[in-house]
């Protein structure tokens, strides 16, 4: 199998730096193309659900919204860097969705990617069906071959 597009998801948690290391290698082995994502999930935290109720609350999303949109931002830039010193050619994608994996497997549709790389958080099966796993959702949606790094 010969992969010319390939589509790593990162957030920055050591379990996505695997995945990106892992991608990285495939990209420069096989002379692919490098689509990088980074979704912000919208709704997500809980702290902010909590206080959205509260005076104030707005300033305060507005600056979580902000504060993780550069976070992410940052984190996809550093990521396309390392990518491109190895000199691969890189799209980077910095997303917000409500669900993570449909925002992955909407870029992967979009750019044709033949193989998606992500990370995996849970170490255990209990672990994942108790919290859900974007991996897990992403690897059974997928219309192409996902490879899950450890």
């Amino acid at each position: 199998m010969q992969y010319q597009r390939i589509l790593v998801a990162t957030g920055g948690a050591p379990h996505s730096e695997k995945a990106v290391e892992r991608a990285i290698a495939l990209a420069v082995h096989f002379g692919a193309t490098l689509d990088i994502v980074a979704v912000i999930p919208i709704g997500a935290n809980v702290f902010v659900n909590i206080a959205a109720g509260m005076p104030g609350a707005g300033k305060f999303e507005e600056q979580q919204a902000q504060d993780e949109h550069q976070l992410r931002g940052n984190h996809l830039q550093q990521v396309a860097a390392v990518a491109r010193e190895r000199g691969l050619l890189v799209h980077e994608h910095l997303l917000q969705g409500i669900k993570p994996a449909d925002a992955i497997l909407g870029v992967a549709r979009d750019v044709g990617a033949d193989l998606i790389v992500m990370g995996r958080r849970h170490t255990t099966a209990f672990s994942a069906a108790m919290a859900g796993s974007t991996g897990d959702a992403v690897s059974h949606a997928a219309t192409t071959d996902v490879l899950i790094a450890r």
